[in-house]
């Protein structure tokens, strides 16, 4: 039997709240270096906040990975470049329906809880992925965006679940 391997990438776009969060951030390590002028013993909490924000402050840059391979589909977070988080894997044989979020096929799951694994970019394609997770036991929506490869893949793997959009059907 062949096996199947895609991966996609999709970087985060840095909202306003993590901005909001590395301005506080900041302004909050400046106010407590400024307070040693007051007293010495804050030095060190001012120097071990500076320091802690120079290591945490790459995490800030987000990237969705999204791994098919074999009828599994994982799904993880590398924060900085770096340091890889896993969230989720998925069957998709399980899968209800796979279709882009604009699809009439997703019509009836648009009430439905969903899990966002997208890059927020307003110009994505944004896939929807209507399943029933296991752990949980209620059904959601994943979202998440595929590239070209990895929909071919998926649709070789599960045509009767995962729809092409229509500039790839063949």
């Amino acid at each position: 039997m062949e096996q199947s391997y895609v991966e996609a990438n999709a970087r985060k776009r840095t909202t306003v709240k993590v901005v909001a969060i590395k301005v506080a951030a900041v302004i909050g390590v400046i106010l407590l270096l400024m307070t040693t002028m007051f007293s010495r013993f804050l030095l060190i909490f001012g120097l071990a906040a500076a320091v802690f924000l120079f290591w945490y402050w790459p995490r800030f840059k987000e990237e969705w990975e999204y791994v098919f391979c074999d009828g599994q589909l994982d799904f993880d977070i590398i924060q900085g470049g770096e340091r890889r988080k896993h969230k989720l894997r998925i069957e998709i044989e399980n899968a209800d329906v796979i279709a882009p979020m604009s699809s009439s096929r997703m019509d009836g799951y648009r009430h439905v809880k969903t899990m966002d694994y997208t890059s927020l970019r307003s110009d994505a394609r944004v896939y929807g992925i209507a399943t029933r997770i296991s752990d949980q036991g209620e059904k959601v929506v994943i979202l998440f965006e595929p590239n070209d490869k990895m929909v071919q893949a998926m649709y070789s793997k599960c045509p009767n679940i995962v729809e092409k959009p229509v500039d790839q059907l063949s």
